[in-house]
């Protein structure tokens, strides 16, 4: 049966050679801000799939100092009531391909494409971009006319420094494999995801990075009881003295140093003042079965199997499927709940460590956790120990379920930050959701905007407006000829804080936005450089 429909597809399709066998595993760097990463064909990310036990998310770039060791999506669901995954957390379930017929397919077309803004024809993926479009890929369509057009509109996300873009499938049942690392080795789900990353180097964005998942049910079944979670292995420089937490009102889940120095300053670890590292969940997916239909979000935040910490057996890596369909929906490997130390007694919970670290407020690691297994009682430790976590951030239902063809979206951001104590990085990561926030909620719009296309006879640059600020300040300015423009950011020491333009613009006047959200009050400069002209002014955030 196979056979004749590679054969009716090679009469449709001509020369194009349609393969039933998996594609081969591959990886890319990303790297097109500050945080340096890989991506892999199987559906991992962050982590340096060529070298064994070797981690990918490197901060800053080139400094060979790393926060993440891996991390990926996996998916979990009831089919004609046979428990399914999709599993991603070490080797990864997926592979290069689509689904054509209930059937996994795969041909050279479909591989892992990168772009970086300015490239051309000479850049093969990007002369080949074409070939991905009907699967997702995305394009800025330069004369708006909904069609991609090769030579006109450009490929990947517009204003983003580079993009990557990946179709895969778990469809291939060789993939599945129960030592995975989050368990796996189901019947596929038959799962299609077109999966895009992508990342800017405007300096207020440079250190956050954005994946879509476009998740299609491409089975003959339902999935019912359909969870999803971005599991995550986070070591931030040295391993073994992190903690985890969460912040459920920014969808944010993170990682942070116990103390605030990390190993001995030399790469890998970060030394004083060490960063925090976290994801987002921006979009989860949406529930259509309930009235009225939910935006599903972040449901459960918890820990996953640690080296070195206290945790009981029940909280270590799962090892069959119904296990991680359990941490996934927020319970431990054996059913028992997470359970809050703080109140008396404790009570289950599906959110652990949600208190703020720098103010001490609320649950964090350092106030300790409950050792339950079999139940919700077990011993109240006053404070963890240092250790090398993993987290799980899940977002699912019992009654969400995704029908035959349906389409499922999700959008989590990567971030990183620096303050000035390991405490004080987590703020600082909060502050930088928040920009990541107002990025998505934009609709990813990098916030210049054309006021009029009437020629101006001079540059000019415009006082911001409002200012005092607190956090958003707009700047407009006139450009009279078309040529290369910089509008930059700078703090009281000259130290670069944001990019806003920097491109070739046609003669007109601009309005740009700056958001502040991740900076302190202060006084600020912004200058306007194109050709021989350059003006600078001051500005003032007030929070």
């Amino acid at each position: 049966m196979k056979t004749a429909v590679a054969i009716l597809l090679a009469l449709l399709f001509g020369s194009q050679t349609i393969l039933y066998a998996q594609g081969p595993r591959s990886q890319t760097i990303f790297n097109p801000n500050n945080i340096s990463t890989f991506f892999v064909t199987s559906g991992i990310f962050n982590i340096n799939d060529s070298l064994n036990n070797t981690p990918g998310f490197q901060w800053p770039a080139g400094s060979n100092r790393y926060a993440i060791f891996s991390s990926g999506l996996n998916i979990a669901a009831y089919v004609n009531g046979a428990l399914r995954m999709a599993a991603a957390s070490y080797h990864g379930e997926y592979t290069p391909g689509y689904i054509l017929n209930y059937v996994p397919v795969w041909n050279s077309d479909f591989k892992i494409y990168k772009v970086t803004r300015g490239d051309g024809p000479s850049n093969p993926d990007w002369a080949n971009w074409y070939k991905m479009i009907p699967y997702g890929a995305p394009y800025f369509d330069v004369n708006n006319n909904g069609t991609f057009e090769q030579g006109i509109d450009t490929p990947g996300v517009h204003k983003a420094k580079q993009t990557i873009f990946l179709c895969m499938t778990d469809g291939f049942t060789s993939t599945h494999t129960q030592s995975e690392g989050f368990s796996g080795g189901t019947a596929p789900l038959n799962a299609e995801i077109h999966m895009t990353a992508w990342g800017y180097n405007n300096s207020i964005y440079s250190d956050l990075q954005f994946i879509k998942y476009d998740i299609i049910n491409k089975g003959s079944y339902n999935w019912d009881s359909t969870y999803m979670g971005i599991f995550c292995d986070p070591d931030l420089g040295s391993a073994v003295d992190d903690y985890i937490g969460c912040d459920t009102s920014r969808q944010l889940a993170y990682t942070y140093n116990k103390t605030n120095m990390d190993g001995n300053g030399n790469p890998p670890s970060y030394g004083a003042n060490p960063p925090a590292v976290g994801i987002i969940l921006l979009k989860g997916c949406r529930n259509e079965f309930v009235n009225p239909p939910v935006n599903l979000r972040m449901t459960t935040f918890h820990q996953l199997f640690c080296w070195g910490c206290s945790a009981p057996v029940c909280e270590l890596t799962p090892i069959y499927p119904f296990e991680s369909h359990r941490m996934l929906k927020g319970y431990k490997r054996d059913g028992s709940n997470f359970m809050n130390p703080l109140t008396v007694p404790p009570t289950p919970t599906k959110f652990t460590y949600t208190g703020d670290p720098e103010t001490a407020s609320g649950w964090t690691e350092a106030k300790g956790s409950v050792l339950n297994c079999g139940g919700d009682t077990g011993t109240v430790i006053s404070v963890n120990p240092s250790a090398e976590p993993r987290f799980l951030m899940g977002s699912g239902a019992d009654n969400f379920k995704i029908l035959p063809g349906d389409t499922q979206k999700l959008v989590i951001c990567q971030l990183i930050a620096r303050g000035n104590s390991n405490l004080n990085s987590v703020t600082k990561l909060k502050q930088l959701s928040d920009v990541a926030w107002n990025l998505y909620n934009s609709g990813f719009v990098i916030k210049i905007s054309s006021l009029t296309t009437e020629v101006p006879g001079i540059y000019s640059l415009s006082q911001n407006y409002p200012n005092p600020f607190n956090p958003v300040s707009k700047i407009k300015f006139s450009v009279p000829r078309n040529n290369i423009v910089c509008l930059k950011v700078f703090n009281m020491l000259g130290k670069e804080v944001a990019a806003l333009v920097n491109e070739r613009l046609q003669p007109g006047v601009y309005e740009a936005e700056f958001d502040g959200s991740s900076l302190p009050s202060g006084v600020y400069f912004y200058r306007l450089t194109s050709g021989d002209f350059s003006e600078t002014k001051k500005m003032v955030l007030l929070k």
